[in-house]
C-alpha cells in the first residue's frame, strides 16, 4: 500500500496565523510537532517511509523536507504539482507517479489523506486504515466516515445505506449543510462526516476516472512527464465531485475516534485544553471575567475583559477578532483581503 498525503493547500481558514506562504499543515496546534509531522508519523505505523508520497507545491518543498527529517522519514517521495488544481488532479498526478516512477501494478492500494487533521487514538485509527485496505482490495472506493456528535455546519456529510461485505454503502454526498439540516442529519443516524480520506486500488481508480471524468482521463492516459506538462489543462475539481459523488462503488468504514480537520478557529478551540472558565490562552494573555474564549498572543500582551464566546488572534501585522461559531467565514474574509491587494493575505510582515 502507498499512502498519498495531500499537502499543497494554501491555508486561509486559520488566518492570520496561517498564510499562503505558511499554511496550517506546518503549524503546531497543541503539540510540539506540526500537523504534517503528526500525519507522517501516523502513517509510519502502517507503511515504510518509501511508501509515502507527499503531494505539495514548489513553495513548500523546504518545509516538507524539514518535516520529513523531523519524522525520520526522509526516504518519502515528494511530488510537486505545477500549480494548484484541487484534490482530484493532485491524486491523478500521484497515481501516474506511482505507475511510472515507482513501478507499482494495478492492484496496488492507495490510501489518500489530508496533511492537517488531528486523530486520536492513533492505534484505533490505524486498524481502520487496514480495514479500508481490505475493502479496497474488493474493488471498492472506500471512505472513512466520522459519526457526528454535534450538528456541525462546517463539514460535508455522507448518507449511508445498507451494510455490505466491505462496509456501509454510500448513497450520496452532501455539501456543508445549514444548522437545521445538520440537526436533522444528527438525529437521523444514517449520516457521517466526510473525513476526506479514501482508499482504492489503482485499477478501480482508473476505471472510475475513465467512466466519470473523460477529460482528466485523457490527460492521465499518458506518461508522467507529459501529465506534468499538461497539468494546467486539468479542471480544478475535488475528488468528491469528480468521482466519489458519481460512483456506485463507494462504501464508508465508520471510525470511532476523535477526528478534527482543524478547519476553523472554532476547531482549534475544540481541540485545546481549557481553564475552568472554558478559556484557551496561548502567549502573553491576561484576561478578567472572560469565558469560553480563545485568545492567542504572539508579539504583544493581549488583554481582555468580559469576553464571552470570542476569538482573538494577534500576529505581528494582523489582529483577528471574531465571534465563536462564525469563524468559517474567515475564508471569505481572506478573499476580500486578497481582492484589496493586501500583502497580509499572502505572507507575514517581517
Amino acid at each position: 500500500m502507498k499512502v498519498i498525503i495531500l499537502a499543497g493547500g494554501g491555508g486561509t481558514r486559520l488566518f492570520p496565523l496561517s498564510r499562503s506562504n505558511y499554511p496550517k499543515q506546518f503549524l503546531k496546534i497543541g503539540a510540539d510537532k506540526s500537523l504534517l509531522a503528526q500525519t507522517i508519523e501516523r502513517y509510519l505505523k502502517v507503511v515504510e517511509p518509501q511508501n509515502i508520497i507527499i503531494v505539495t507545491n514548489e513553495l513548500y518543498i523546504h518545509h516538507i523536507k524539514a518535516e520529513l527529517k523531523e519524522s525520520n522519514a526522509e526516504e518519502a517521495n515528494i511530488l510537486v504539482e505545477p500549480m494548484a488544481r484541487n484534490t482530484a488532479p493532485a491524486i491523478v498526478l500521484a497515481v501516474r507517479y506511482c505507475i511510472d516512477k515507482l513501478a507499482v501494478d494495478s492492484n496496488e492500494i492507495l490510501f489518500i489523506s489530508p496533511a492537517d487533521h488531528i486523530i486520536r487514538p492513533e492505534d484505533c485509527f490505524i486498524e481502520k486504515v487496514k480495514e479500508a485496505k481490505s475493502a479496497a482490495e474488493q474493488g471498492r472506493i472506500v471512505t472513512l466516515g466520522v459519526k457526528p456528535d454535534r450538528a456541525e455546519t462546517g463539514y460535508g456529510y455522507m448518507k449511508v445505506g445498507q451494510f455490505c461485505k466491505s462496509g456501509l454503502m454510500v448513497e450520496r454526498f452532501i455539501e456543508k449543510p445549514d444548522k437545521q439540516k445538520a440537526n436533522e442529519y444528527l438525529q437521523d443516524g444514517n449520516y457521517y462526516w466526510n473525513s476526506g480520506m479514501y482508499a482504492f486500488s489503482i485499477s478501480t481508480f482508473v476505471e472510475e476516472l475513465r467512466a466519470h471524468q473523460s477529460q482528466i482521463y485523457e490527460l492521465f492516459d499518458n506518461s508522467y512527464k507529459k501529465l506534468l506538462n499538461d497539468f494546467m489543462d486539468m479542471p480544478s475539481i475535488s475528488i468528491d465531485y469528480a468521482i466519489a459523488e458519481k460512483s456506485t462503488r463507494v462504501v464508508t468504514i465508520p471510525i470511532d475516534v476523535y477526528w478534527n480537520d482543524i478547519g476553523s478557529w472554532d476547531a482549534i478551540y475544540d481541540v485545546m485544553d481549557k481553564d475552568k472558565q472554558g478559556n484557551v490562552k496561548i502567549g502573553d494573555c491576561i484576561i478578567t471575567d472572560c469565558s469560553n474564549s480563545l485568545i492567542i498572543g504572539n508579539s504583544r500582551m493581549v488583554t481582555g475583559i468580559g469576553l464571552e464566546d470570542t476569538i482573538v488572534i494577534e500576529t505581528d501585522d494582523v489582529i483577528l477578532v471574531a465571534k465563536k461559531g462564525e469563524t468559517q467565514k474567515v475564508k471569505d474574509l481572506v478573499e476580500d483581503i486578497k481582492n484589496r491587494n493586501r500583502k497580509e493575505a499572502f505572507e507575514h510582515s517581517d
